[in-house]
């Protein structure tokens, strides 16, 4: 018996983890739908979540399904007392270039929620992917003053940002609150609503800014920018003003989406996704810019799940990245943009008498290997084999062979291979 709660406890834990879609929904744990049967007009299906987690305060739920977009469906909520409330249509919100859609029910009045059911009436199969609900979270403010912002007038420029017209954004449904200060940036992914171009990137942001306005209830879309996958840059809301994307962590932070789904283990639909080469340039020229403008150190940069650690938000597939995105942030406002060529640097210092730097420069993700060798062409030391992204680089050499040992003082050669660039240079190691 204790083993087999254990097994049911792990299974509630993982559920709570899975990535939030469109970061609204706290995702919860669903039974299998029933078998779905056939009737004169289509297909009915039943399914439902027997227990909701304690301590969580909704206002509502979120399903997300797959296939026929047209479908009617109704949600229900288990009251403490032990009636379900009346069937609630759910409203539809279709992923753009996809055959996903969320159903959604939103209802303020919802108190000590036990547990929930739907039904789906379509007219060709809809199939359930995952569910949740919408959190009641209030994120108070004691100050409501716009904070002075100290701009560099040589600073970081801002790169070219979408406007709002142009992705044909609503206005807010009411008065947005202005951060008091800055103190955060985040990223997000959408898991889901990949967006390839301009057009289906501007499809995609007017759908999430539907969603979170129509479906979850806010104001406005909850991010300040989203990223599609050709690297351009949308303005969400200002990013001036208090965004709904981290629910208990939204003052001071700047919230940055990425299209897309990179979090595998959401293996009912295909999310498999990789940051492509123009996103990761697009996220590092804005986040270079949100942290010179507003005063708020690359090192603060999280991903959604660091926060409480109850979502995969950003995906396992990008959130391994943020350290190296921290960097390129840091070497972006120090340097300004990417390299613009393959580039290798004297080492600092020479002479030197315990380590040295080595740096180099790639415009472009390469193959890179840099080698230490003694002044008869041996090889000592293999510092770096392997393939980089782009970015401004550097290396330490502490001296040592690949064994471990000091070597003895002397001249010695670094050769670096940098995608097509092969260059060697001289360094002298002192006693």
């Amino acid at each position: 018996m204790k083993k087999y709660f254990k097994i049911l406890l792990s299974i509630w834990f993982v559920s709570l983890v899975q990535g939030q879609f469109l970061d609204a929904v706290r995702i919860i744990e669903f039974d299998n739908p029933t078998q779905r049967t056939r009737t004169s007009s289509g297909f009915v299906q039943k399914g439902g979540a027997p227990r909701i987690p304690e301590k969580l305060n909704i206002e509502g739920a979120a399903l997300r399904f797959s296939g026929d977009t047209t479908a009617a469906i109704t949600i229900q909520f288990l009251k403490s007392n032990g009636e379900w409330s009346t069937p609630q249509l759910a409203k539809i919100f279709t992923e753009p270039n996809s055959d996903r859609f969320i159903a959604s029910v939103l209802d303020p009045t919802l108190q000590d929620i036990q547990a929930i059911r739907y039904e789906i009436n379509s007219n060709n199969p809809a199939h359930f992917l995952k569910g949740g609900v919408f959190e009641k979270i209030d994120e108070k403010l004691s100050d409501q003053i716009r904070p002075k912002l100290k701009r560099n007038p040589l600073g970081v420029d801002k790169p070219k940002v979408i406007p709002r017209s142009e992705w044909n954004a609503r206005d807010p449904k009411y008065s947005y609150s202005n951060h008091p200060y800055f103190d955060k940036m985040t990223l997000h992914h959408a898991a889901g609503w990949a967006a390839r171009s301009l057009d289906e990137g501007k499809a995609a942001v007017k759908a999430i800014q539907e969603f979170h306005q129509d479906g979850r209830g806010w104001s406005d879309i909850g991010y300040h920018f989203v990223v599609d996958m050709a690297g351009n840059i949308y303005q969400g809301r200002p990013e001036t003003v208090l965004g709904a994307h981290v629910g208990g962590a939204n003052t001071g932070n700047i919230g940055v989406c990425i299209l897309g789904c990179y979090h595998p283990p959401e293996t009912n639909w295909t999310c498999l996704d990789e940051m492509t080469y123009e996103t990761e340039k697009s996220l590092v020229h804005l986040y270079a810019w949100i942290s010179d403008t507003y005063g708020i150190n690359a090192t603060l940069l999280k991903g959604h799940r660091d926060y409480f650690g109850t979502t995969s938000c950003p995906g396992d597939n990008v959130w391994p990245m943020l350290p190296q995105l921290r960097a390129d942030i840091t070497l972006f406002i120090q340097y300004g943009e990417q390299p613009t060529r393959f580039a290798l640097f004297q080492n600092y210092p020479n002479p030197f008498n315990s380590s040295t730097t080595l740096h180099y420069d790639l415009p472009e993700p390469a193959e890179v290997r840099i080698a230490i060798y003694d002044i008869l062409g041996r090889e000592v030391k293999l510092l770096v084999s392997t393939t980089q992204h782009y970015g401004y680089k550097q290396i330490v050499w502490n001296g040592k062979d690949d064994s471990g040992a000091l070597v003895s003082p002397g001249i010695y050669f670094f050769k670096a291979e940098l995608g097509p660039l092969t260059e060697t240079k001289k360094m002298v190691l002192l006693k």
